[in-house]
Protein backbone atom coordinates (compact mmCIF):
# COMPACT_ATOMS: atom_id res chain seq x y z
CA UNK A 1 0.00 0.00 0.00
CA UNK A 2 1.58 3.43 1.01
CA UNK A 3 3.57 4.71 3.74
CA UNK A 4 2.29 7.64 5.85
CA UNK A 5 3.67 9.87 9.14
CA UNK A 6 1.64 9.98 12.40
CA UNK A 7 2.08 13.87 12.60
CA UNK A 8 -0.76 14.47 15.24
CA UNK A 9 -2.56 12.81 17.99
CA UNK A 10 -6.62 13.28 18.16
CA UNK A 11 -6.90 9.64 19.96
CA UNK A 12 -4.86 8.15 23.11
CA UNK A 13 -4.10 4.78 21.23
CA UNK A 14 -2.16 7.24 18.27
CA UNK A 15 -0.43 9.47 20.69
CA UNK A 16 3.03 7.27 20.99
CA UNK A 17 3.17 7.38 17.61
CA UNK A 18 3.57 10.72 16.81
CA UNK A 19 6.92 11.09 14.38
CA UNK A 20 6.46 7.56 13.71
CA UNK A 21 6.17 6.34 9.65
CA UNK A 22 4.81 2.89 9.46
CA UNK A 23 2.85 1.15 6.16
CA UNK A 24 -0.96 1.50 5.55
CA UNK A 25 -2.55 -2.36 5.58
CA UNK A 26 -6.02 -1.78 5.73
CA UNK A 27 -8.73 1.26 6.02
CA UNK A 28 -11.68 1.66 8.40
CA UNK A 29 -14.31 3.69 7.48
CA UNK A 30 -18.13 5.03 9.03
CA UNK A 31 -19.49 1.80 8.52
CA UNK A 32 -17.29 0.30 11.17
CA UNK A 33 -16.96 2.57 13.92
CA UNK A 34 -19.40 4.19 16.27
CA UNK A 35 -18.01 7.80 15.74
CA UNK A 36 -18.26 7.77 11.87
CA UNK A 37 -14.96 8.62 11.28
CA UNK A 38 -12.75 7.57 8.50
CA UNK A 39 -9.15 6.14 8.97
CA UNK A 40 -6.23 3.83 7.99
CA UNK A 41 -4.73 0.48 9.93
CA UNK A 42 -1.29 1.04 10.08
CA UNK A 43 1.66 -1.20 10.77
CA UNK A 44 5.14 0.36 12.22
CA UNK A 45 8.97 -1.22 12.11
CA UNK A 46 7.72 -3.08 15.24
CA UNK A 47 5.00 -5.17 14.20
CA UNK A 48 2.58 -2.92 16.04
CA UNK A 49 -0.54 -2.49 14.11
CA UNK A 50 -2.70 0.48 14.71
CA UNK A 51 -6.06 2.16 13.67
CA UNK A 52 -5.16 6.01 12.68
CA UNK A 53 -7.61 8.67 11.57
CA UNK A 54 -7.10 10.18 8.19
CA UNK A 55 -6.65 13.84 9.63
CA UNK A 56 -3.70 12.34 11.98
CA UNK A 57 -1.43 11.20 9.15
CA UNK A 58 0.34 12.47 6.12
CA UNK A 59 1.43 10.49 3.00
CA UNK A 60 5.49 9.81 2.86
CA UNK A 61 7.66 8.85 -0.32
CA UNK A 62 10.67 7.01 -0.31
CA UNK A 63 12.85 9.59 0.96
CA UNK A 64 10.52 10.31 3.75
CA UNK A 65 10.16 6.58 4.87
CA UNK A 66 14.10 6.18 4.57
CA UNK A 67 14.92 9.33 7.02
CA UNK A 68 13.15 7.70 9.93
CA UNK A 69 15.39 6.02 12.48
CA UNK A 70 14.17 3.77 15.57
CA UNK A 71 12.19 5.38 18.10
CA UNK A 72 10.52 7.27 15.15
CA UNK A 73 12.28 10.89 15.03
CA UNK A 74 13.56 11.71 11.54
CA UNK A 75 17.20 11.93 10.79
Amino acid sequence: MHRVRVVRSNYEQSAPFVGRVGEVIGHWGADSNQEGRDGFMVQFDDGTVVGISEDEVEDVGEEGAAGEVAGGAAA
